[in-house]
């Protein structure tokens, strides 16, 4: 079992690196450049959301994915094993942007004004130019990022659940740190809580086969992306002078910390070899973005006035910020529905979340009750 974590677990950073969020991070970090005034700190941060959400939703949409495959608690000291992948899908409406719309009223001129660009989770095609001109001189030109093509986007999670008193489970989930070379890292950890409400209800206490619980979870995971830009950046496109000042430009790391709470009615028809079960409920989900290290940028020399990078325009951990949601809200309505196949101690699932950010989970595990 945890070899398949961990070949689960590689794969999803390897899809990253090779397919994702990884293999654009050269243009994530073009947009950083509009950074060299500060006054367009809040128009950069809105870049940064307007592109990024999507995964952002994803993911938090994926943290309350799989928590469940029946209503039934365990006997006291019963447990289950499940290794499971939640996939979520990007829905087609939030795969595209209007840069002019986010950066409306900054000092950003975007060209053509009228272009939309692709989200993280869009065409793997580039958007509108952008660009940032003072006092003569563009201290900032690039195209919007491309997207990569990717709209499914998968989690694995290893979970262990655990019967206590008063037919109550506890469930714990964990992936552990993992560190894929020139890329980045991920690990995951959660906790959730399920009880039986059929035991307090005379009407169906006694019926076979029907359960019928509550259950409350929480997950979070932690992204780490190596980042990389470089003095000489400005050098090739802006035609600035570098100046060797001793500044140091290799600790960029952008970190993405989602977590996600849900709550949930379920209820289940557990019969001899399979499991019909549902859950209505809400789920909240919570994301920060933050770029930490130094980052190189371009300012004026006062002397010659010409463009130059140095380590006066030095950028620290200019980024950290709260993702919001594409409608603006936090919480949310959640409803699934799936099947579970037992034979013998095996067990096999799939379920389907429907929202915005639709959910599908399959899972397979080991059960002791």
């Amino acid at each position: 079992m945890k070899r398949i974590v961990i070949l689960l677990t590689a794969l999803t950073i390897i899809q990253f690196g090779n397919s994702s969020l990884f293999g654009q991070v050269k243009g994530i970090t073009d947009m950083l450049t509009g950074l060299s005034d500060s006054k367009n700190k809040d128009a950069v941060e809105d870049l940064f959301q307007a592109y990024l959400k999507p995964y952002a939703n994803a993911f938090g949409a994926n943290l309350n994915g799989g928590w469940y495959n029946t209503a039934k608690p365990h006997k006291l000291g019963g447990f289950d094993l499940t290794l499971s992948v939640s996939a979520s899908f990007v829905p087609s409406s939030d795969k595209t942007y209007n840069p002019s719309q986010v950066l409306a009223g900054s000092n950003f001129v975007v060209n053509p004004s009228t272009g939309t660009a692709p989200t993280v989770a869009g065409d793997n095609k580039s958007g509108p130019e952008v660009s940032y001109t003072a006092g003569g001189k563009t201290l900032a030109k690039f195209k919007t990022t491309r997207g990569t093509g990717v709209g499914v986007i998968p989690s694995p999670m290893l979970q262990l659940g655990i019967g206590l008193i008063k037919h109550t489970d506890i469930t714990v989930r964990y992936l552990p740190s993992f560190n894929i070379s020139d890329f980045g890292s991920m690990n995951m950890w959660g906790v959730g809580v399920k009880h039986s409400l059929k035991q307090w209800i005379p009407g169906i206490k006694m019926a076979p086969f029907f359960n019928l619980s509550v259950f409350g979870g929480y997950t979070k995971l932690t992204t780490s992306l190596n980042m990389g830009l470089a003095p000489e950046y400005y050098a090739t496109n802006l035609g600035a002078t570098v100046v060797n000042d001793g500044a140091k430009y290799d600790n960029q790391k952008m970190q993405l910390v989602a977590s996600g709470f849900t709550g949930n009615v379920i209820a289940s028809f557990d019969l001899p070899v399979i499991t019909f079960y549902g859950g209505a409920g809400f789920s909240s989900t919570k994301t920060n973005l933050k770029l930490n290290g130094n980052y190189p940028m371009v300012g004026v020399d006062a002397a010659s006035n010409t463009l130059v990078v140095k380590k006066e325009f030095m950028k620290v951990d200019p980024i950290d910020i709260e993702m919001k949601s594409m409608d603006g809200s936090k919480t949310k309505p959640r409803l699934n529905a799936g099947f579970r196949l037992k034979f013998a101690v095996v067990t096999l699932h799939f379920d389907y979340t429907y929202a915005n950010y639709s959910v599908a989970t399959a899972g397979l595990g080991i059960s002791f009750r």
